[in-house]
């Protein structure tokens, strides 16, 4: 696929976190035990809840080799030491405890390995959670406003009903200051400190306005306190409530995850050319992030075309999330959304800075189509 994702150095942590949240991801594959799911990597997160559902294989695969190592280490950690240590490495204990979590690495990674996180740890003692570019320029937004927003802000996390946060936002925080102050930090002008500029080629709204009126309309459908994403966004990882944390990072689910781990594989390459690559057809659901984001229409459809020729008797269902783009606007030859079940769960989406999720079910007539080469690059299985 022709990405702009391609063109940019992946050479480091981009994603310390999966902002598309696990309830879609799992309301839109309705993974069952047959199921091979493709899941991005990213952060690791989805890949790991995606094995929670227990299908056959999931296969987390991602362009960028640094978020397959960090998903390695978590699925070293869940296999070969206890919740804490997990917990303390994310971040949710605070800086103390990702030292602590760090040190209990050397018992069990090879000295290289150990030596390689450990000073990675230094590098970012806030834990992994934060280690993304991404993640640090989102969650310094809060700190860069004055005290008094502060406060107001987390005010919002007091509030007990949906009709009186609405109420409390709209009276208290939705002002010109605070308004103005979100609008400039997210804005086009500042995004290349979370992600490469070059990855907004093809974005049709700009960042600031377009995310505060998402938010806006989120705190008067969800409940903040109840809600990861929010939270993490403004507040960091330190103290979330284990009840919110995406699955796979909860306690309670730590054994089931580490007898299911035999079943994740790791796959350096690109998605849409690993489905459509010999080794893909095994593959009958797909998590796909927002990996059309960074295509033109054109191309998007044009993939979206070859799978839908390539798996006219091999039945495929995707989930994708858009951002500032609006990919799959409708049902088309080629691109066969689900239009009904996508506009059920963007409604219903955790994260408010996604636009859309696009829920598409391949297995019907093919059509025409161009050729797509497939290069994929395998890595060696989680240790």
């Amino acid at each position: 696929m022709e990405s702009e994702f391609t063109r940019i150095p992946l050479d480091r942590l981009r994603y310390g976190l999966v902002w598309e949240g696990h309830a879609t991801l799992h309301a839109a594959l309705q993974l069952a035990p047959d199921d091979h799911a493709l899941v991005i990597t990213s952060a690791g997160c989805n890949a790991l809840n995606a094995l929670l559902a227990g299908p056959r294989q999931v296969t987390a695969i991602d362009l960028n080799p640094v978020q397959n190592e960090l998903l390695a280490l978590k699925a070293h950690v869940i296999r070969h030491h206890a919740p804490a240590v997990l917990r303390g490495l994310l971040g949710l204990a605070g800086p103390a405890a990702v030292a602590a979590a760090g040190a209990a690495l050397r018992a069990t990674l090879p000295a290289a390995a150990y030596a390689r996180w450990a000073d990675f740890l230094r590098q970012y003692p806030g834990g992994l959670l934060l280690a993304g570019q991404l993640e640090g320029y989102v969650t310094g937004f809060v700190p860069s406003l004055p005290l008094a927003w502060q406060l107001r802000l987390r005010q919002l996390l007091a509030c007990r009903t949906v009709a009186e946060q609405h109420a409390y936002f709209r009276q208290v925080l939705d002002q010109p200051d605070f308004r103005e102050r979100f609008i400039a930090y997210f804005d086009a002008a500042n995004l290349s400190q979370g992600r490469d500029p070059r990855l907004y080629s093809y974005t049709g709204e700009t960042g600031g306005a377009t995310f505060y009126q998402r938010l806006a309309r989120q705190l008067g459908q969800q409940l903040a306190r109840h809600n990861f994403f929010f939270r993490f966004l403004f507040f960091g990882p330190e103290g979330l409530p284990e009840a919110i944390l995406p699955p796979c990072y909860q306690a309670a689910h730590h054994a089931r995850l580490r007898h299911y781990l035999p079943r994740l594989r790791l796959v350096v390459g690109e998605a849409t050319e690993y489905l459509l690559s010999e080794a893909g057809q095994d593959v009958n659901k797909a998590s796909l992030s927002n990996i059309f984001e960074y295509v033109s229409p054109a191309e998007f459809e044009r993939v979206s075309t070859a799978l839908a020729n390539q798996r006219a008797t091999r039945p495929l269902r995707a989930v994708f999330w858009n951002l500032l783009q609006r990919q799959a606007p409708g049902r088309v030859a080629g691109v066969p959304l689900l239009p009904a079940a996508s506009a059920r769960l963007s409604q219903h989406d955790a994260c408010f800075y996604f636009g859309s999720v696009r829920l598409l079910d391949y297995g019907g007539q093919p059509v025409a189509q161009q050729p797509l080469t497939t290069t994929v690059h395998l890595t060696s299985p989680t240790p």
